[in-house]
């Protein structure tokens, strides 16, 4: 990100486009004398021409050339294997990128068929088990048919009992096939996209292009359903990215005109559209895309260079327009004070239409070139020399100053236990390869996470039992008419045999597929904790030791345990890295030497430079690590699974990191460079002027109310013109983004 983009001049909304036209006309003018009372104060003459204009206010947002990204990631949770990539590779599309562990992928879908069958299996029992309930409270209700006249008086209310409890039971069932469908569904979702990478674990490339990013391993191996794993840019399709300005705090829509200036040119652009479901999806993951903007004509565009986009929304065009500062009050009534042919003043009456914050339209009693006064309490000035506004570059530099090769593929081994290291099998600059024994750690958590999976298991047996059992008494019971029969041994009720064996029926029913409900539930869950038993006793010896293997190829490059030293769960074992990159990672971060804006980095394909030994080094960004702002931006992706926000995850380094490659290659010797120079801020042929000439008003009613002017010279006439400034001045010049242009002269003070 180069700068803020919502630009805190104080007083954005300001358009007052005074464009002078050769059109003229003039409505109809009325004219008086001016009463003496009236007479208006300044502090010196100060009168501006009337002219044809626009009428409405402008929103100022900076926008950076970068190159288009495309996203490639997994649709499902996943552990990766290996990245092949690197900042700064090119590939082509198809290429493969990375690989994640199959295995894994094989064990979450044989998860996943295990969860179906027994969403499968417990629905119908469940509904079997409604169905039977249902029967039962049907047989009940017309029971009560055979009752005698004055059983029938006590119980005139079972019946309605009966028929709320069958019509809520009858709700209950459509709930649960909605529920069980949608449960099917999200599950044969879940199996496909891990069907697909057990068929596949590759992750190939969607499109050509440079590598920008890639998912850091070295806090971890898993990547959830959707995150960027790599990033490929195609550098030669540049768009207008309008930084820390996400879709979520975007306000502009609704302008109707729409432009970028390119070189001192003027482009229309229109915005990315995004979709409802966007919208809903970045909410949901809290990933907001930035807004990006293009333009048909596609102007010639520098990677990292900064543009400024104009977003207009016009009251009244083509209107004759005076400063709000001449317009005075009498009633209803508007006018305005003329300078006449002999230097002296009259009051005119007007009529005015539409207003901005800085001028008003005239539809009646003004025409084009007349001078009007202003009410200025300002110094008009009376010497001075004329300053031409001229365009020009305007840059202020930014730095990195931590950078070091950067080795490919560099994996930290952290422990999942906390515990004592029995033993480090590898050493530093040592050779790996995948399945090589690393380390073995004697954990007692370890012992006692074998011990209470086993508990586990046993007490998911004991209860399983415990409930087929109370289930065989009360079927026991209910078949010998025992004190489970309860329905069977109403007093109060008039005993029927046929009504009592259908009923027992259905009660016997009821609790064999209440019984089978729980054979299966219970078949499930000890598959679940025969799978978590397994897991856990991998690589465990059964007395806590446990052993580490390395997961794939590389050299180890750093051993950060010996025997005996007692480790945390999370603690760093050992780094295991891949071959040395012709890259450089350059950290941003706070110097003594240099003025670092902490926030900050180059873009990809921006120009960067290291001084040693008095000569400029050249090179380019080519790449960037997740972080901060970067870490929580949201990316569009369609694919043929539909819409996604896809987000990066934080490189871990810190602070703002990048990549870049030097035009000649990485010095033998870097020890005496100086920091990697880029752009802070970085625009081409902008109005620049000095920032003597810029002047401060504060309105006396708001003194939150700031805004700029300079004092533009017109004809004969010295004027004050409103003006929207960026942010930013370097040295004694402030770069202006509206209000004068190339050409326009100004009083510079003598």
């Amino acid at each position: 990100m180069k700068i803020r983009n919502i630009l805190s001049i104080k007083k954005l909304a300001v358009l007052g486009i005074c464009v002078s036209f050769v059109a003229g006309g003039c409505g109809k003018m009325t004219e008086s004398s001016i009463p003496e009372l009236e007479e208006p104060v300044a502090l010196n003459e100060a009168y501006r021409p009337v002219e044809y204009g626009t009428i409405g206010s402008i929103q100022v947002l900076m926008a950076t050339a970068v190159p288009r990204d495309y996203c490639n990631y997994y649709s499902a949770n996943v552990n990766i294997s290996q990245i092949y990539v690197e900042p700064g590779d090119t590939v082509n599309v198809g290429d493969v990128l990375a690989v994640c562990d199959v295995d894994e992928a094989k064990k979450q879908l044989q998860e996943c068929n295990d969860a179906l069958a027994h969403e499968n299996e417990t629905y119908e029992i469940s509904a079997q088990i409604s169905d039977t309930q249902i029967k039962l409270w049907e047989s009940q209700a017309a029971d009560t048919d055979e009752f005698s006249t004055e059983q029938i008086e006590k119980k005139e209310s079972t019946e309605e009992d009966y028929n709320t409890q069958i019509a809520t039971e009858q709700e209950n069932e459509r709930y649960d096939k909605q529920l069980h469908e949608y449960r099917v569904q999200k599950i044969n979702e879940q199996m496909a996209l891990y069907q697909q990478i057990v068929d596949d674990g590759t992750l190939k490339a969607a499109h050509s292009g440079l590598v920008t990013y890639t998912k850091k391993l070295t806090d971890g191996r898993s990547a959830a359903a959707y995150e960027n794993i790599v990033i490929v840019s195609d550098t030669d399709d540049l768009v207008l990215d309008i930084k820390d300005t996400a879709i979520n705090e975007y306000k502009y829509s609704d302008y109707d005109k729409k432009y970028v200036i390119v070189d001192g040119e003027k482009y229309d652009v229109t915005e990315s559209q995004y979709t409802s479901e966007v919208l809903v999806l970045s909410k949901i993951n809290n990933r907001y895309p930035d807004v990006c903007v293009e333009s048909r004509e596609k102007p010639f565009l520098t990677a990292g260079q900064m543009y400024p986009v104009y977003f207009e929304k016009t009251k009244a065009n083509q209107a004759l327009v005076v400063g709000k500062d001449s317009i005075y009050k009498d009633g209803d009534t508007r006018y305005v004070y003329v300078k006449n042919d002999e230097g002296g003043r009259e009051k005119r009456i007007i009529t005015t239409g539409e207003s901005d914050e800085n001028y008003t339209q005239v539809t009646e009693g003004l025409k084009e070139g007349e001078l009007v006064y202003y009410n200025s309490t300002d110094q008009v000035p009376t010497k001075y020399s004329k300053y031409t506004v001229t365009r020009s570059d305007f840059d202020i530099a930014n730095y990195g100053v931590r950078y070091s090769r950067s080795d490919a593929g560099t994996i930290t081994e952290t422990c999942d236990y906390e515990g004592q290291i029995v033993s480090v099998n590898v050493k530093q600059d040592d050779t790996v390869e995948k399945g090589m024994l690393l380390y073995v750690v004697d954990t007692g958590e370890g012992k006692a996470a074998i011990t209470e999976a086993k508990n586990a298991i046993d007490s998911e047996n004991e209860s399983y039992a415990q409930k087929i059992a109370d289930y065989d008494k009360q079927i026991k019971d209910l078949s010998e008419g025992g004190s489970s029969a309860e329905e069977n041994n109403r007093q109060d009720e008039k005993p029927d045999t046929a009504y009592d064996e259908q009923q027992l029926k259905l009660n016997l029913q009821l609790l064999n597929l209440q019984k089978k409900l729980a054979c299966a539930d219970h078949t499930y869950q000890l598959s679940q904790l025969q799978s978590a038993y397994d897991s856990i006793s991998a690589g465990n010896d059964g007395k806590g030791n446990i052993s580490v293997y390395a997961k794939n190829d590389g050299k180890v490059s750093k051993v950060s345990v010996k025997a005996g030293d007692n480790v945390e769960e999370g603690s760093d074992i050992l780094q295991i890295t891949g071959n040395s990159t012709d890259v450089l990672l350059v950290q941003v971060k706070d110097s003594n030497s240099y003025k670092v804006y902490k926030d900050n980095i180059a873009d990809v394909g921006e120009r960067v430079s290291l001084e040693l030994d008095g000569t400029t080094i050249y090179g380019s960004c080519i790449g960037f690590a997740g972080y901060g702002r970067e870490a929580q931006k949201g990316y569009v992706n369609q694919d043929d699974k539909g819409v996604h926000i896809t987000g990066n995850t934080d490189s871990g380094y810190g602070n703002a990191a990048f990549y870049i490659k030097l035009d000649n290659g990485i010095p033998d010797d870097l020890t005496r460079a100086s920091a990697v120079k880029f752009s802070y801020v970085s625009f081409k042929k902008v109005v620049v002027v000095p920032t003597s000439i810029i002047h401060k008003q504060v309105n006396p009613m708001d003194k939150d109310d700031i805004s700029y002017y300079v004092w533009k010279i017109d004809g004969d006439s010295v004027v004050k013109q409103p003006v929207i400034l960026s942010d930013y001045t370097s040295g004694s010049n402030t770069l202006v983004l509206y209000g004068i242009d190339e050409g326009d002269e100004i009083c510079l003070a003598s």
